[in-house]
């Protein structure tokens, strides 16, 4: 059995760390307004959730128009509808 569970990014240029099952899987990204935060739903393993180790993944948002670095794998993009401003959400590799 899987579930699903949300994790924040912030609107930032900085790398961000989370930790996540090594097969944990990013289904999508979005922009949530009233928080002014990116929220990522990720899809893992509801029968070993609590039991299996976590390794840190680390993810960066960049704008529009943003250098991207070689190592960087795409995941989603969102809009801030107020601001009419693209973010976009890479998981960094090693």
């Amino acid at each position: 059995m899987k579930t699903i569970h949300k994790h924040r990014l912030n609107v930032s240029s900085d790398v961000q760390e989370i930790r996540l099952p090594e097969s944990g899987k990013v289904l999508k990204v979005d922009y949530i307004l009233q928080d002014a935060a990116i929220c990522m739903w990720v899809e893992v393993d509801a029968d070993t959730v609590i039991d299996t180790p976590k390794e840190v993944r680390t993810f960066k948002v960049f704008s529009t128009g943003s250098g991207i670095p070689d190592n960087a794998s795409y995941l989603g993009t969102t809009i801030d509808h107020m601001k009419a401003h693209a973010y976009h959400v890479y998981e960094l590799k090693n």
